[in-house]
């Protein structure tokens, strides 16, 4: 069953990057056939909507804790790696220092591992040498606002501010037992980031890098941190980038309060965006 189960997830990913793109190139074969010159604007700045679907190679780590002690999701857990998952992103631009940027993804990661030491969550306890099945299902949707100190034909750099957020289900079977602990949180975060893009080219957008860091400390509740960088190929109103995306989200109830999760997540991504 969880074996299907992750057929279908990866069959979902897949539909949702090949739906956005269709529609991408869609509105991008109209906006092209609508300008004389062959382009939206001779100025690669001047757009009003962005649309951005984008493939993220996920690579998996760090431990979670809930009245035990701190259980790897590696290590103890066995989740899996390299997972592919969906990114969207949705930016408006009002006016042209102006942006409201809004974005999101889901996530979905497993586990099937004996383990080889005692672990307990939620007031289970999972034993030596017990196989314990695990899962992990989070939502993660930021909206904010971009304004941009700089923005010109050749580069932008921008600050921004907005809420993110982050609701998450975390679950452990024990496959001999039945014994089942789960936990769900769901998290409201103000973040503030900064993020440029440069056309290195003096006269042509085919070539772009864009890149940018999103986070907020939280005291003693932890804090949240994401950042990646971008590679792009443009071709009319359609880029084709290839970058890498990290986050590192280290949250939980208070100081000392044996709760939370301190997670790393990263890997490449690979995006079709439409500048209209």
């Amino acid at each position: 069953m969880w074996r299907e189960l992750r057929i279908r997830y990866y069959r979902l990913t897949v539909r949702q990057l090949i739906f956005l793109c269709g529609a991408t190139l869609l509105a991008g074969s109209h906006a092209f056939s609508q300008s004389p010159s062959g382009t939206t604007s001779e100025d690669p700045e001047a757009f009003r909507v962005e649309l951005t679907g984008s493939a993220w190679i996920l690579k998996s780590g760090g431990t979670i804790q809930s009245g035990g002690a701190p259980i790897d999701l590696v290590n103890d857990l066995g989740v899996e790696q390299n997972k592919p998952t969906f990114s969207g992103q949705l930016v408006f631009k009002p006016g042209r220092r102006h942006r409201i940027v809004v974005e999101g993804t889901p996530f979905a990661l497993s586990g099937l591992q004996t383990v080889n030491r005692t672990i307990s969550y939620r007031g289970q306890v999972f034993n030596v040498s017990q196989t314990v099945r695990s899962s992990a299902d989070m939502s993660y949707v930021f909206g904010g606002y971009q304004y941009d100190l700089l923005s010109g034909p050749k580069d932008h750099l921008g600050v921004s501010i907005g809420g993110a957020y982050l609701s998450a289900t975390g679950v452990i079977q024990g496959v001999q037992s039945g014994n089942t602990g789960k936990k769900t949180e769901t998290v409201g975060m103000p973040l503030a980031g900064v993020e440029w893009r440069i056309f290195p080219i003096p006269g042509h957008k085919i070539l772009e890098f864009d890149g940018g860091m999103r986070g907020m400390a939280f005291g003693s509740y932890g804090h949240y941190v994401e950042a990646g960088g971008n590679a792009g190929l443009c071709v009319g109103p359609i880029i084709f980038q290839a970058g890498y995306r990290a986050v590192n989200a280290d949250l939980h109830q208070a100081s000392g309060n044996q709760s939370g999760v301190n997670a790393r997540l990263q890997g490449p991504t690979f995006s079709i965006v439409g500048r209209f």
